[in-house]
């Protein structure tokens, strides 16, 4: 600014996009263009649509010639509503952060300058530190994936600059000798970094890593690898010179899952997802048309075809009266759990109508009966692909398998529910229904039916819970119903195993990367403000990828802390 003359809002104008700054945007844009000002504008990807309307305005610019001095600086987020036409006309520049602890954590220490960070009190010093490796612990986490984080958040050294200056004005000057451990806490978990969350599940983390750092340990000497167990070892430095904590920095052991609270098996899924995305990627650049070298194998549309014919000979049978089972039903018969039956027929109807519909389809388009649609070339792109067609996938239940597997476990559902449907299993698979939330209300519901008319405190469906009760035997070894509540199967634990004998949490085996959980008992009780100790909250989802198909929160019990397996 100093070297080019920039005043703000003289010949500098920065303003921050977002709802009513498209007049004030185009405002600056025309004056910087005729006078030879810059301009800054700052989350374009916020107004996706008005980009189209900046693409047009900076075009005209071009054609009519603008001041020799005239710049503009755009700020985003990576988003698909930023038009090409700007991205290939910038110069483009990316912030990202580095790869590795380590590195994030010399990135972050370096943010504080060496003549400030001498300048201030041993405590001080000693809690940024721990600020520093938290910050580093918290970007670094991204790269397990729904592992790591439900969702993406955009945490930056932003947030490590002004977590700092909070720290610095309650700390600055403190006559108390305690610290304010549960306020800082709240600022930098609930507010600096808990702003970016949206999550419940990741802000219990956040709340978790905070509440195991920020402690008086840490203005000594405290362990910064979380429930290791003597695994792997990295205390906090001793308050020192600046120079002293960079040499402590570079001290640290080489990267593993445990500086996360992670089991080693963390970094097996991790590098086992990048390279199916590399090895994805790939098969996507693969060029659609065969050479002659591969005359003997099949184009993409003759595999195309030849799936589009197998998969619907396989579906085109499948359907379930639903009416004729409605009605051979009375009243008194319809209970909570066949209300939930004759719902999981109706979608699994809705979902093999349009598999059968849209392969009858495509089958009319491959033989030139039919003009191909965009949307039946998308399904043959699918087939080929072996991916589940957007349309399919929007009546379907949630699943991340490949289309064939997938295949396969429609077709399990299909006979999951017995004949009778008055009557239902007495082990259910809770992993084999579309709506698995409405089959744990169906419990809540038969527990309000089923209480005593005379109770003084009658359950109400609002104010109760599902609780679990995990028995030592596997489906084929339930001989009965359950006395209260219902018996599921079909739960399995990521990253971490069930001690059967012992009957609780205990760390995964070597490359054991899912675990699957003996029966649970399933039922209702009444909600529970605060935790039990030695009790695990766990939350249940329908597939690895977790958000958004959130089931409901389990109860494990552990020997170990609860706080290790969050």
């Amino acid at each position: 600014k100093k070297l080019m003359g920039l005043q703000p809002n003289v010949n500098y104008h920065n303003i921050a996009m977002g709802q009513g700054q498209d007049v004030p945007a185009i405002n600056k844009l025309e004056l910087g263009h005729k006078e030879g000002h810059w301009v800054m504008l700052q989350n374009i990807h916020l107004m996706p649509s008005w980009c189209k309307e900046l693409e047009k305005k900076l075009n005209s610019f071009v054609v009519e010639g603008s001041h020799v001095n005239f710049r503009v600086f755009l700020s985003a987020d990576p988003s698909p509503g930023i038009p090409i036409g700007i991205l290939e006309a910038c110069i483009k520049l990316t912030n990202e952060p580095p790869q590795g602890l380590l590195a994030n954590l010399r990135r972050a220490f370096a943010l504080f300058t060496k003549e400030d960070f001498e300048d201030r009190d041993a405590k001080v010093k000693s809690i940024l530190f721990g600020l520093c490796h938290f910050h580093a612990v918290m970007l670094e986490r991204k790269k397990f994936g729904p592992l790591g984080y439900n969702m993406m958040y955009p945490f930056s050294a932003g947030d490590l600059r002004d977590s700092a200056r909070v720290l610095y004005n309650y700390l600055e000057g403190l006559s108390s000798v305690k610290i304010p451990w549960d306020v800082l806490r709240f600022l930098f978990g609930d507010i600096m970094y808990g702003g970016h969350i949206v999550d419940d599940w990741d802000r219990k983390m956040c709340g978790t890593y905070l509440n195991y750092f920020m402690q008086d340990e840490l203005l000594d000497e405290t362990e910064l690898v979380p429930y290791a167990d003597g695994k792997l070892c990295w205390p906090s430095p001793p308050p020192g010179t600046h120079e002293r904590y960079l040499e402590h920095i570079e001290s640290m052991p080489s990267e593993s899952p445990l500086f996360f609270g992670m089991h080693p098996n963390a970094e097996l899924g991790f590098r086992t997802a990048q390279c199916k995305q590399i090895f994805e990627m790939l098969w996507m650049l693969q060029p659609k048309d065969k050479g002659a070298e591969d005359a003997d194998s099949q184009s993409p549309m003759a595999r195309a075809e030849q799936l589009c014919n197998d998969f619907f000979d396989e579906v085109r049978d499948i359907s379930f009266p639903v009416d004729d089972i409605s009605r051979s039903m009375t009243d008194e018969e319809k209970g909570p759990f066949q209300f939930v039956f004759l719902q999981e027929c109706e979608y699994m109807n809705v979902l093999v109508f349009e598999m059968s519909r849209s392969l009858s389809e495509l089958q009319l388009g491959f033989k030139g009966e039919l003009t191909m649609s965009p949307a039946m070339e998308n399904l043959a792109e699918c087939l080929y692909l072996e991916q589940i067609p957007p349309r399919w996938a929007k009546h379907a239940f949630a699943s991340t398998r490949p289309l064939q597997s997938w295949l396969v476990n429609l077709k399990d559902r299909c006979v999951e529910w017995v004949p009778d449907p008055i009557h239902i299993m007495k082990v259910v698979d809770i992993s084999k229904l579309f709506n698995p939330q409405s089959f744990l209300t169906a419990i809540k519901q038969l527990a309000c039916q089923d209480q005593d008319p005379q109770a003084a405190n009658k359950l109400e469906l609002d104010k109760l819970n599902v609780y679990t009760d995990v028995t030592k035997r596997d489906a084929k070894q339930i001989d009965a119903f359950a006395r209260e509540g219902t018996y599921v199967t079909g739960m399995f634990l990521e990253g971490a195993r069930w001690d059967v004998n012992g009957n609780t949490l205990e760390d995964s085996k070597p490359k054991e990367m899912f675990f699957k959980m003996p029966v649970v008992n399933c039922k209702a009780g009444l909600n529970q403000d605060r935790e039990e100790k030695n009790v695990y909250n766990c939350p249940a989802y329908c597939v690895p990828t977790r958000r958004p198909h959130f089931v409901f929160t389990a109860q494990l019990r552990t020997k170990q802390p609860a706080a290790k397996w969050v």
